[in-house]
């Protein structure tokens, strides 16, 4: 695994990179659960979007309150669903502005990539990405999918990499959300590159992004394995083991807003960089122990938080 200060390297590295590469912006159907909505002609009128948990909750509303401060005009959608709801949102201008995780997305767009790096990953998607949606500065922070354990199996099982558990297969009950039955990095990844082959049948759907519920039935025993995010406060707290992922199954993933491109503005553009520059993967694991933990605070508490801490509840300086 590279090293903190290497990625850091590498995302300097990308932001030389995105400052030269402009996406084209086009129109762009497509079927949104949501129902759609009509663009704002005015650049500084912005709906900011999350995904349906709590990291991505908080860091949209650092992006949103960063953006108050500078004087946007926010309005707030938030818990929405997976990618393949909130994409077609953002596409279709129901939302402007949503976090997102660079390999996800790449595998979104691109379900063949075999990139692994962070700078391969960006670069693919600059490739693949449709021109009504922009990405911007990505953020130092990275929080990656990971197959999780309690520390029990994997002592039972001597288990150190996702391969290991492959051949207890038939007896893995596998916890994460329905849609990691068919992404490409799910379970169809996980069987191609591991040979961990996970009936549908032992496949348990919890609709909570790798949260307390999913937590709670891999301590309790409903699952033997789970899909927690690795910034989770719950490995910690729970003393749960992470599987190596050699094959790189689950790609770099680095925290980038997602933005449709008729909204990116020079503005917005600065602000959000400015915001993502600062991100750090310890942060983001203080900012999930806040609102998860025993501190139990709510996202928009703990995210303006950070932003008063981090100096954008005032205008940046010009």
């Amino acid at each position: 695994m590279a090293s903190t200060r290497s990625r850091r390297r590498g995302v300097t590295r990308l932001a030389a990179l995105l400052a030269s590469v402009t996406l084209a912006v086009a129109a762009c159907g497509s079927s949104n659960p949501l129902g759609g909505g009509q663009i704002s002609g005015d650049l500084k009128t912005i709906a900011v979007g999350s995904a349906d948990f709590t990291e991505s909750k908080i860091i949209a509303e650092i992006y949103a309150q960063a953006l108050e401060a500078n004087g946007f005009d926010i309005s707030r959608q938030f818990g929405i669903g997976s990618r393949e709801t909130y994409i077609p949102a953002v596409q279709d201008h129901s939302i402007d502005l949503i976090p997102e995780y660079t390999g996800n997305l790449l595998q979104y767009f691109d379900e063949e990539t075999k990139v692994t790096t962070p700078d391969e990953v960006v670069l693919g998607l600059l490739r693949v990405l449709p021109g009504d949606l922009s990405i911007l500065y990505p953020s130092p922070a990275e929080d990656k999918d990971t197959v999780a354990v309690s520390a029990a199996t994997a002592q039972r099982w001597n288990l150190k990499t996702i391969g290991d558990l492959a051949a207890h297969s038939p007896e893995v009950k596998f916890g994460g959300p329905s849609e990691f039955l068919n992404r490409t990095e799910g379970l169809p990844g996980l069987k191609e590159k591991y040979g961990l082959d996970i009936a549908p049948a032992n496949f348990v759907a919890i609709s909570d992004g790798g949260g307390p519920a999913t937590v709670r039935a891999l301590t309790d025993g409903t699952v033997t394995a789970a899909n927690i995010f690795s910034t989770s406060p719950a490995i910690e707290l729970n003393d749960l083991v992470v599987l190596e992922d050699p094959k790189n199954n689950f790609l770099a993933a680095n925290v980038v807003p997602l933005v449709a491109s008729q909204k990116k503005s020079d503005e917005l553009k600065s602000v959000l960089d400015a915001v993502s520059a600062k991100l750090t993967t310890e942060g983001l694991i203080e900012l999930n122990s806040a609102v998860e933990g025993n501190q139990g605070v709510d996202p928009d508490e703990a995210a303006r938080k950070w932003v008063e801490d981090n100096g954008f509840n005032h205008p940046l300086q010009k």
